[in-house]
């Protein structure tokens, strides 16, 4: 959840929105802390609710809350997305795609040197660096680095 794009009052209105739906889906009536069994990895998890955002508006200090089960909760999302197709389909709302090239700019402009190697991506930060497997891992080991050496 990226808290910047709900309203200052969520917090409180999803608590009332889970209390009057009595502990249960307001979709398919699953009961919050049932034991289910997920259909595509086939492990056990523990259904918690979620306060759902019914016209997709978390930014609304007003919003029409109900109480989901995350199956129900990502079907009402995907319905949304059916019908008002977005042009690079985000894998759930509120997420925000970023290209690798992209972060290796903005690393780029912090001081923090990253570049393509035949066997991952090698870093380069003043008197430090290193090779990752990935541009994720070179940012952490980079980050881990410059940490270690402040402390």
């Amino acid at each position: 959840m990226q808290a910047s794009l709900y309203a200052d009052n969520y917090q409180q209105r999803a608590r009332e929105c889970l209390t009057q739906a009595g502990g249960q889906c307001e979709m398919c009536g699953v009961r919050q802390g049932t034991w289910k069994l997920a259909k595509r990895s086939h492990e056990f998890y523990i259904v918690y609710l979620h306060a759902a955002h019914i016209n997709h508006d978390p930014h609304n200090s007003y919003a029409e809350l109900r109480a989901l089960c995350p199956a129900c909760h990502m079907r009402h999302d995907r319905r949304l997305e059916q019908v008002r197709p977005l042009p690079l389909k985000p894998r759930r709302q509120g997420y925000t795609v970023i290209s690798v090239e992209r972060l290796i700019t903005q690393a780029r402009s912090a001081g923090l040197t990253i570049t393509p190697q035949e066997e991952g991506y090698a870093w380069d930060a003043g008197p430090f660096s290193g090779v990752a497997p990935d541009v994720l891992e070179a940012l952490a080991s980079a980050f881990h680095t410059l940490l270690m050496e402040h402390l």
